[in-house]
This record gives C-alpha cells, sequence and structure tokens, in this order.
C-alpha cells in the first residue's frame, strides 16, 4: 500500500486534478499532474469500471501500480523527483486497455517514462493529447 502521506484519497481531489492537470498519454496509462505545496507527490490510481469488470481485477491492478510506485519511491529514497527542479505534484493515474495486454516491466517503464517527461519541459518523445 502506498504510505498515507502519498495518496489522494477523496473524490474531490482526484476531480480538482483531472480538471485542472496537465494531460499526458501513451497507450498503457492517461496521467493528470498538477503542482502541490506539500512536501511530497500524492497519487491517485484508477481503474475504469468499462475497462475491467470485476472488482477483484481492478483491485489487482491498483497493487500492481502501486506496487511500482512504492520501487520507484525506495529507488529515489522516498522522493518523488526525477530531475534537480524542485516541485511536487498529485498525480491521477488512469489505466488504458494496453496495459491489461503488456507485462509488468512493459508497463512500469511506460508509467516511469510519463512520469519523467511530466518534468521535462519538453514533450517532443511522448504522445500529448489535450
Amino acid at each position: 500500500m502506498i504510505w498515507k502521506p502519498y495518496r489522494l484519497r477523496k473524490n474531490w481531489q482526484f476531480q480538482a486534478v483531472i480538471k485542472s492537470g496537465q494531460r499526458l498519454v501513451n497507450p498503457s496509462f492517461t496521467t493528470f499532474s498538477v503542482e502541490n505545496n506539500l512536501d511530497n507527490c500524492l497519487f491517485g490510481i484508477s481503474v475504469p469500471q468499462k475497462l475491467v469488470k470485476k472488482a477483484v481485477d481492478r483491485n489487482y491492478y491498483k497493487r500492481q501500480i502501486r506496487n511500482m510506485i512504492i520501487l520507484r519511491l525506495k529507488e529515489s529514497n522516498t522522493s518523488c523527483q526525477i530531475t534537480n527542479v524542485h516541485q511536487h505534484r498529485n498525480f491521477v493515474i488512469i489505466v488504458r486497455h494496453f496495459y491489461l495486454e503488456s507485462d509488468f516491466s512493459t508497463n512500469r517503464r511506460n508509467l516511469y517514462k510519463l512520469w519523467s517527461s511530466t518534468y521535462e519541459k519538453n514533450f517532443n518523445n511522448i504522445w500529448k493529447e489535450k
């Protein structure tokens, strides 16, 4: 489980990030992110019911994504900073169809790529939708 200081929990928190956040898309994920003034990043994970019907399966995919986030936080000493620019963000991660067809390592690479491109000024390598 993601530690409590790193979670978005309420529906209004998700909606605030989705409404005013920057949107990045790749085949596995859609991420929304917005800067925050906290000492850490906050993460929210959503698996659409249209995509995965059973709650057991949705929870399984959420656990996988939480594990990806925890691995990244442990690699970087519990910091969500990818670059030297000091900014913390709120992230909402939404699963897309290609996630279900790919293995864990491919999905993890896709998530980290989106995560790092959020901090970059140049989005040339990532497919971006608005």
